[in-house]
């Protein structure tokens, strides 16, 4: 059953660690229904074992690729149920001699009735301490399953929407990604017909059509690949709002970033078989020194495409910013409402975070940002969410007569 925690919160751990189920079984009078050739797992709830656990998906910063997402769980052991080798364990099979704790079997955790991460185990390392005993479980999200596939024969393309070449690479015979376990946008930039050669990793090669479109590649909490386009992230609106005024949903910690790190007023762009396009701010290269960004190899179909896509990040990146980096949030102490809230946020989500101060001026800074990193970290007496973000680039429909929204051609409204 599910554990509840000091504030009332409901934590389930769920694995497939059992035996299979509803096979398919000759001469059987139920040739349907829930039988299956191969039969199935039934996810058992070990939430009662559980000692602590932990979550990572996301990103380091927003010129890194996505990563798997991974779990870590921490198991009391003392009776060896989770010992690989344990033949009295309620999870070995005696027909097979084997047991349940293996690798590759799925592991599904939840708040309430929200996703909190689906994978499947990586790593089991069993801990003895005299007559006590700790299971260490590790697993990963299916992202893990394209970074070990690759293409197969080479490949020619056509030229076609990022979301399309998505898509096809997921549809090709090796690397067989479930339909049901997607969700692709249709992409708003052109890739080039660029020989994609044989034996290319799946994870690594998509990764280069996200930066091409400059959308969001990974896999969500709830295990659905996820692929975004630019657009879609531009007209996104906040899913939630923090503030430490006592107003919104309350954090505890916020760390900033100011530096050179995202600083760059020079950018190079250049696709496959392309030339150079080249960008520069000479106002800022004047002030800070030349520092330049540069992506080669892109698979965007013309220099054009790359021209534009330096001009925009040039716009970007050209000034040093101050912006709001980490967010901690207690979410076992917050209200049902704003737990659930916070919970359902993903990778990709527009959030708003404001900061009051004290002494000085201004009195509050405030900001939109995307969700790039979530953390959890989940003992029986607390649990604790930490948000990292990236500054999100809004597009605002233009709203007549509204102060901020109603002018035409300023950064904030879309003429």
């Amino acid at each position: 059953m599910a554990t509840t925690l000091v504030f009332g919160e409901q934590i389930t751990v769920l694995a497939e660690l059992g035996f299979l189920v509803n096979g398919f079984t000759l001469n059987s009078s139920v040739l349907n229904g829930d039988d299956v050739l191969d039969g199935t797992l039934d996810g058992l709830d070990i939430s009662e074992f559980v000692q602590n656990l932990s979550i990572s998906r996301g990103r380091s910063d927003q010129f890194s690729s996505f990563r798997a997402g991974t779990c870590t769980l921490v198991l009391n052991n003392n009776d060896r149920r989770f010992d690989p080798i344990n033949d009295a364990s309620p999870y070995y099979d005696p027909t097979l001699q084997r047991s349940g704790v293996t690798p590759r079997r799925k592991v599904t955790i939840t708040s309430g009735s929200t996703d909190l991460f689906v994978g499947r185990i990586s790593d089991i390392d069993v801990r003895y301490d005299f007559d006590l005993s700790t299971v260490i479980i590790t697993a990963a999200d299916d992202f893990t399953l394209l970074a070990n596939t690759f293409t197969g024969a080479a490949i020619t393309p056509t030229v076609q929407l990022s979301g399309a070449r998505v898509s096809s690479i997921l549809d090709l015979a090796s690397v067989n990604f479930p339909v049901a376990s997607r969700s692709i946008d249709t992409g708003v930039a052109s890739l080039g017909n660029y020989q994609i050669p044989a034996n290319t990793n799946a994870a690594g090669y998509l990764s280069r059509v996200a930066e091409a479109e400059q959308g969001l590649f990974f896999v969500k909490a709830d295990g659905t690949l996820r692929f975004t386009d630019r657009v879609s992230s531009g007209f996104a609106v906040s899913a939630a709002s923090f503030n430490d005024d006592g107003t919104d949903i309350e954090y505890q910690g916020l760390a900033t970033l100011y530096g050179n790190e995202f600083l760059f007023n020079r950018v190079q762009a250049t696709r496959e078989t392309g030339t150079v396009q080249a960008v520069d701010d000479a106002t800022s290269q004047t002030e800070f020194g030349v520092s330049t960004l540069a992506l080669d190899g892109l698979l965007l179909a013309d220099d054009a495409a790359a021209l534009t896509l330096a001009t925009s990040l040039l716009d970007r990146y050209k000034e040093p910013a101050y912006r709001f980096d980490d967010l901690n949030l207690m979410v076992s102490a917050m209200s049902a409402p704003d737990r659930t809230t916070v919970l359902g946020l993903e990778l990709g989500d527009v959030i708003t975070v404001t900061r009051h101060f004290a002494t000085g001026s201004p009195a509050s800074v405030s900001d939109d940002y995307g969700v790039e990193r979530i953390s959890h970290q989940i003992t029986p007496d607390r649990h604790i969410v930490t948000i990292g973000m990236y500054v999100a680039d809004l597009v605002f429909a233009l709203v007549l007569d509204d102060a901020v929204f109603g002018v035409l051609d300023s950064d904030n409204a879309l003429s």
